[in-house]
């Protein structure tokens, strides 16, 4: 039986539209407009790719590889489309009417991908959470011990996660009301944050989406018939693009920046191929040192702008042999992929395509993140996110009443509180509208007390974590100067 995307690709939202009786493909461009108007889309300009702070503007900002991502992906898409055209499956899934908007769905996930990262990169996801876990989760679980969903709600609170972060900020924070299907393609992983970690699931491996998106996230199953667990087909189209872009831009960033020669990169990736690939056959182990030398060659013809040339013919013959591979594996995984039961990564394997990512990858984990440039910057950007959580940290100590009190009423003072109340009025305004609906859905559907007040300190934590995640590098590095 065919595969109908019609299935998956709706012009469904959470909110009507103004407009209604548009195409699904119609509808694409209204989510690429609401996109890439968004704040969360212009502040990746001032976020971390791999170099904090960085004045350089040649080097890359995490806006500058969303748009990296974007074009990988829109590239991936197109030959997806083409392949399946010539297995003549174009009209009998649907996609030879959906196809534009399913470029446009996936370049505007690749572009969305890394909204909720927070200041300083990845290791602003780790301190968080080991904020989270040292000076939260134990006084959560002391208040409401007696409550059945302690546990769970622990759990949740306790990891920050980029991906979880973004489908938030999209919908809840932000209310973009992007199309059910434009949200779907965003989901990475399947998993709610409070949820067990499987042992042997890829789709499971990290949270995907927290507690309080979790309605959200069953309406956009249910509507989309996506089982419980499988991913939505266009998200494994996200994150092969995801992957081979910054794989070799954290690289090329290495080399603007001084960290590598050309030779010493030329060398390293040559060297590491032979320990990752000595077990591929003959013709397949030729499959990066042909790249290699072919950008070698264009580095040793050019005279003035030799790094330039090596780096763009690296990539050029890089990024379509991993494109090519994406395509292929998801024409030929067709049906696990459209169900969303396929286990895994388009680019991730042991043939010569992946083991080339995986090339990649390794000498800029060992040379280029371990870097004192790095790790010193890195360090700094720990120390900010550290003392912001301890400064905001007041906040987490009143009482349901008093911290109610003061954030229902947000020009009011909380008589005996002076800092508490400045801490307050000093978040955002879109975040505190989102705490302030959630509490008062709870205070209203009068459920029981214990329960309003752990979920209300819940959305109190996410209320912190949502401002000080959002922030910039150089916005955080400011307002920790400022109140330090």
């Amino acid at each position: 039986m065919a595969l109908d995307y019609r299935i998956k690709l709706q012009p469904i939202r959470h909110r009507k539209t103004s407009v209604e009786g548009r195409s699904f493909n119609e509808e694409m461009e209204s989510d690429r407009g609401r996109a890439l108007n968004s704040a969360a889309v212009r502040r990746l300009q001032q976020k971390t790719q791999v170099f904090p702070l960085e004045t350089n503007a040649a080097v890359r900002s995490r806006l500058t590889h969303s748009l990296e991502v974007m074009q990988v992906g829109r590239y991936i898409s197109k030959r997806i489309l083409a392949k399946l055209e010539e297995r003549g499956e174009l009209s009998d899934t649907g996609l030879d009417e959906l196809g534009e908007g399913f470029v446009s769905a996936v370049e505007i996930a690749c572009l969305l991908h890394d909204v909720g990262n927070p200041p300083f990169g990845h290791l602003g996801e780790e301190v968080i959470s080991q904020w989270l876990q040292a000076e939260v989760i134990p006084d959560f679980e002391q208040r409401f011990s007696q409550q059945h969903d302690v546990a769970m709600l622990a759990k949740d609170l306790s990891q920050f996660e980029g991906n979880a972060q973004g489908l938030r900020i999209l919908h809840n924070l932000q209310g973009l009301n992007l199309t059910y299907s434009q949200l779907a393609a965003l989901f990475k992983y399947t998993r709610m944050a409070g949820e067990d970690k499987p042992a042997d699931s890829y789709r499971q491996k990290k949270p995907g989406f927290y507690y309080a998106e979790q309605a959200m996230y069953q309406q956009v199953s249910e509507c989309l018939q996506i089982d419980k667990g499988c991913r939505f087909p266009l998200a494994y189209i996200m994150e092969a693009a995801d992957d081979i872009s910054y794989c070799l831009a954290d690289l090329a960033d290495a080399v603007d920046k001084g960290i590598l020669t050309i030779k010493e990169l030329h060398d390293l990736l040559h060297d590491q191929w032979f320990v990752v690939a000595k077990n591929l056959p003959v013709e397949d182990g030729k499959f990066l040192p042909n790249i290699l030398s072919k950008a070698m060659d264009a580095y040793q013809d050019e005279q003035l702008d030799q790094d330039h040339e090596y780096l763009l013919a690296l990539r050029t013959r890089f990024v379509n042999g991993l494109v090519e591979q994406a395509a292929d594996h998801y024409v030929g995984h067709h049906d696990a992929v459209f169900n969303g039961t396929y286990d895994g990564s388009l680019i991730e394997g042991d043939d010569a395509f992946s083991l080339a990512a995986k090339t990649l990858k390794k000498v800029a984990v060992n040379r280029v993140f371990c870097t004192p440039e790095v790790e010193n910057l890195e360090l700094k950007g720990v120390a900010v996110i550290r003392g912001l959580l301890a400064i905001y940290q007041p906040l987490l100590k009143l009482s349901f009443t008093q911290f109610w009190q003061l954030a229902s009423n947000p020009n009011q003072s909380l008589k005996g509180f002076p800092i508490e109340t400045r801490l307050l009025h000093k978040l955002s305004s879109k975040h505190k509208r989102t705490y302030v609906q959630e509490v008062q859905k709870l205070i209203t559907t009068q459920q029981i007390e214990g329960d309003v007040q752990m979920l209300e300190f819940y959305h109190r934590v996410r209320l912190l974590v949502d401002y000080i995640s959002g922030m910039t590098d150089h916005f955080a590095l400011a307002e920790y100067q400022d109140l330090a």
